[in-house]
Order: structure tokens, then sequence, then C-alpha cells
């Protein structure tokens, strides 16, 4: 099944493998002109190779040259006019403050710059570039970057863009007050204070300690730099119609759960940019329209790589569509699961949460939803530098086979006899929350089908909007949820950060406690500049995980997330993440659009 799978990416489906950053590549590299089209050549989608190597020690962190980021684009590179329009496939809380939610950088992110980026014009979706920053290095020290900030750039009231606006920028990534997403991911390695200004145009950031995953986090698209004179003045932040960034569009339009406009900066500081008059972002979450606006071609690509179908679905598109539509598959940076209110009886008992553990048919589920090709749920995602490899964790508890197929009948047998042992009876009810997003509903029906069969626990799903599901979330008024989370890159920090630790997304759903020697394998990997004994410590995270409590999360499977981009769009190349290449400032129609 697997290989039929694999055979039906053939074409013009694009399939990168995870690739590391290593220390030593902190540089700005040279932006690459737009080309005439990204459809794939031949008959055989090509795949992206590791830019590192993924064993072996990592060298120690050295002063590096900065490079330019690249040449202004000129006019008769691309194709100018026209509004994109997208599917967008949940629409935003109303509060749009550039550092508030990382999920509204689907909707923002033309709106600011980063220091950083994530170069757009690329075929590998991990080279780093500067965005803010013309160039950048990193001090013999190895925890002080110096960045030089391009000297024309600007807000868009016409003020120029400064290294005290980077300050400003960054102490508020970490205002703890504010209790905001970014905060955790990039607490390990950036405190308050940290940053300072050398002059107008340049900036010092000195992280906690030598951070390998630093640079690649900050280029993601949640990082952005904003005007600390817009921050300070009063006016509502958080709202659409007043944001100002410096980035190359402007907000316009809103109509709640309907769409969202943007319009092009025509003073953007990066010359002949953007390509487009800017995009609107159409509220699409029923799969049936989805996929009808794709083939009809009244929405040409997604706002970022999620569209609400799952791996399945989104191959059976291309199979019809390959005319007129291109498919990108990004991996590792998606999983789906289920969510564990671990504050409330019985799943407050590690006993009961291990029984969950081995009794998802994690194989079942890759089948239905996962189009056969998702990589296995582990902990980690498997086959990266970090992860255990798919043939050894298939042998493993939790994820074996049975003899003949299907679940492994030890697994089953040992499920029950923790949740005898912890007085859980046969016929327990249990209710399986799940977001009407992405494929959450199917997803739940499908876990509480296998607790029957497996468990004897009497399951019902509770489809509910997705707003109010998070609300929920935030008050732990729930039992179990279907539910998956995408993170920045495919890297142990983000990963770890946002699932297990004091102050992550997952843990405050789930109220969930790492135990103190958890904490302390987590600094000690985040710190480590040896890639080898760093992936020795992250191997004894995962066996805690996998061995003694799984925690908030039981992972099905990590999920290829997916961008859907009619043929009519150009110059289109695929992310790292979902969080990268979001500003859309690159791409144009041609034909117009």
């Amino acid at each position: 099944m697997l290989n039929r799978a694999l055979n039906r990416l053939t074409g013009r489906i694009i399939v990168a493998m995870a690739v590391t950053i290593a220390l030593t590549a902190l540089v700005a590299c040279g932006a690459t002109a737009p080309t005439d089209s990204t459809a794939p050549a031949g008959d055989t989608a090509p795949v992206a190779q590791p830019a590192a190597s993924t064993s072996g020690d990592s060298p120690a962190p050295t002063a590096v040259p900065a490079e330019s980021s690249g040449s202004p684009q000129t006019a008769d590179r691309g194709k100018y006019g026209g509004i994109v329009p997208m599917q967008d496939y949940a629409f935003p809380n109303l509060i749009f403050h550039p550092h508030e939610f990382t999920n509204q950088v689907k909707n923002i992110s033309g709106i600011y710059n980063g220091l950083l980026e994530y170069d757009s014009e690329t075929d590998d979706p991990y080279d780093i570039v500067g965005d803010l920053a013309e160039s950048w290095e990193l001090q013999p020290d190895g925890v002080t970057f110096v960045f030089h900030l391009h000297e024309n750039a600007m807000w868009h009231d016409g003020t120029p863009v400064t290294a005290e606006d980077v300050v400003y920028s960054m102490d508020s990534l970490v205002n703890t007050e504010a209790n905001r997403p970014q905060t955790l991911i990039i607490a390990p390695y950036y405190s308050a204070g940290n940053a300072r200004a050398i002059d107008e145009h340049t900036v010092e950031i000195v992280t906690n300690n030598p951070a390998p995953d630093f640079v690649s986090m900050i280029a993601t698209d949640a990082f952005k730099m904003m005007s600390k004179a817009w921050g300070e003045s009063g006016v509502d932040t958080s709202k659409w119609e007043n944001g100002m960034g410096s980035g190359p569009f402007k907000p316009t339009k809103l109509a709640k759960d309907v769409s969202i406009e943007l319009e092009r900066n025509e003073n953007y500081w990066k010359e002949g940019l953007p390509y487009t008059d800017g995009s609107i972002h159409y509220y699409i979450a029923d799969k049936g329209t989805a996929i009808g606006s794709y083939r009809t071609g009244q929405v040409l690509m997604a706002t970022w790589p999620v569209t609400n179908l799952s791996n399945t679905e989104i191959l059976e598109l291309q199979e019809s569509e390959a005319e007129t539509v291109d498919v990108y598959l990004i991996p590792n940076t998606s999983l789906l699961g289920t969510l564990i209110n671990t504050t409330i009886e019985p799943f407050n008992d590690v006993r009961v949460r291990r029984a969950m553990h081995l009794a998802v048919d994690r194989a079942e589920f890759r089948e239905i939803f996962g189009g056969g090709i998702a990589p296995m749920g582990t902990p980690f995602p498997p086959e990266t530098w970090f992860g255990r490899t798919e043939e050894v964790a298939s042998q493993m508890p939790g994820f074996r086979a049975g003899p003949d197929g299907g679940k492994h009948p030890g697994d089953i047998e040992e499920a029950r006899r923790l949740l005898a042992e912890a007085g859980v009876p046969e016929g327990f009810e249990v209710n399986i929350m799940a977001r009407t997003a992405v494929e959450y509903v199917d997803l739940a029906q499908l876990l509480a089908d296998q607790y029957r069969r497996h468990l004897g626990w009497e399951a019902t799903v509770q489809p509910i909007d997705s707003a109010t599901g998070i609300t929920r979330y935030k008050d732990q008024d729930y039992q179990i949820a279907a539910q998956g989370t995408a993170l920045l890159v495919g890297e142990p920090d983000p990963i770890i950060g946002k699932i297990f630790m004091p102050g992550g997304l997952w843990i405050q759903w789930s109220g969930w406690e790492a135990p103190q020697k958890f904490k302390d394998w987590f600094a000690a990997q985040s710190q480590e500049l040896d890639r080898t004994k760093r992936a020795e410590i992250l191997r004894e995270m995962e066996d805690y995980i996998l061995t003694e409590d799984p925690g908030p999360l039981l992972v099905y499977y990590w999920s290829f997330r997916d961008q859907v981009v009619n043929k009519q769009i150009k110059n289109f190349h695929m992310p790292a993440s979902l969080w990268t290449q979001l500003k859309h400032d690159r791409i144009w129609c041609d034909p117009a659009c």
C-alpha cells in the first residue's frame, strides 16, 4: 500500500525531506531571481536532499562573514498587477497584534518584515537570507549576533526602521505579562534587555547561551519586527485596520467570517516588490467547497500550507487537477493526535494515559488519513537526526503490528490491565471533542471506534466550532480531543517547547507538568552544540515519553501539510514549514489574476 501511495506522488507533487541547519550556516545568502514557472519538469517528483549531515559533531561557533541578502528585483523579472484570491482554512480571532498569536501570521505576514527570512525564491526551503537585516554575523564568543539593517527600510508611515525598533520588538516578543506563544519559543535563547542598538542601523543581540536553533527560529514569519513609535502610540494595535509595519502590503477590508484583504504598499522599500496588487483571504472551512474552489480557479492558493484536506484528499485533488494545480507537501512540521486534559479523572492517572497510548492503532490512522505515506506517530518525527527510524519504532509497544496485521494483541492486553489497575471500568464513557477544522472530526470518529474496540469504552464525538474549541481548551473544559499542531520548523526545541515544556501551548491546554529531570534534559540539549551528544539527550527524553508518561499528547502520525497552488501563480517555491515564506511579495500571476 505504501508503494502504491508513493507512486501517486509522481508527477507534480513536491516532497521535501527534513533538513537540518548547522550552526556554521548562519550566513545571509544571496536571493535568486524569479523564474518563469515553478512547475516541476519530468515524470518523477524531485526530492530535496538534506543540506547538512544528520550525524556527527557540530563545529564550534565561529565568526562567519555575512553576505548581502540579495539585490532588488526589477520589473522585467515578473508580471505586475492583480489580486490573488486565497483560501483561509480558519478565520482568525480579531486580535492582530504581530506578536499576539502565531496562527495570525497567515494573514498578517505581508504587513511586516522580520530580521531574517527563509528565501522564497530558491528550491532549498531552508535557505535563510536577510529581510530587514542586510547582513549579519556571529561573533567569536558564540552568543553575540550583530545585524546590519537596510538603511532605506521604512515603516508604512514613512519613518525609517531603526535599531531601536528591533530592540523594542525583541523585548516585546518575550513580554511574559502578555502570555504570548512566541515567548516560550524564544525564551530559552533570548531575555529582555539582551539587545542593544550600536548605531541607528546596527543592532546587537546576545543569546542566553550558545543556541543552535536561534537563527532558524527568528527567520520564521512568527518573529516580526514592529515600530516602537507605533507600539507606544496608544493606538489599538490589535485591530486589523490599524496594522502598521514595514512590509510589502497594507491591511484594508475585513468581513468577519468571510474575508480579509491586503493591498500593495506602493512605497515598499524593496525596489520592484511586491508584484501583485494584493490578496483576498476567503474563509473556506468546508472541504467540498475548498476542493470546488480550487477546481474552478475561484481561489489560486492557500494563505499557508493548511487547506482542511487530509493527505488522502489532497493527493486525490492533485491527481484529478494535475493540469492546473500543483500540490506541495511539507513533512515533519505538523502532527495529528489526541490532546488529554490531565487535570481531571481518570486522565490524571499516568496508567490511563499509557493505556490510551498502547490502544491507538497508528497504522490505521496513517492508512486512512495519511495517504499511506505519513510518517509514524512517535513523539519526535521519525527519520530525522533526533528521531527514531521507522524500522525501529515499528517494533515498539504502541506502534507494532500483530502477527496477522492490525493492532498487536499484547498492546491491547497491557492497556486493559493498566485500566483495571487504575480502576477504570469496562464501558467507561468518554467524550472526544473535535473542532470543525482540518480533519479533526474524522480523526475523532476513528479514535472513538478504536477505543470501543480495544478498550471497551463508550466513546462519543462532540464536533464544535473552531473558536469555541480553543476557548474550551484554554478553560480546560474537555476530557480528550482530536487535535493537531504545527511547528515553526522541524527542529527539537520548537517541538518539545510547544508540547511538553511549562508555558507551552499544549501544557496550558492540558495541565500536564513535566518532571524536573525532563526540564533539565531540555535545558541541556538546547545548549549542546555537539549534535551527537544532543541526540543522546533527546533520546532519553523520547524514551521517557514512550515508556513512563506520554504526557499531554498521543501522536497518530506526523502529517504532511499541504500547499495548493494554481499554475497561474508563478515563482512559488515550497516553504520549510507553515511559518515561512508567507509574505507572498515575490509571486505573480500569468495569465493575470
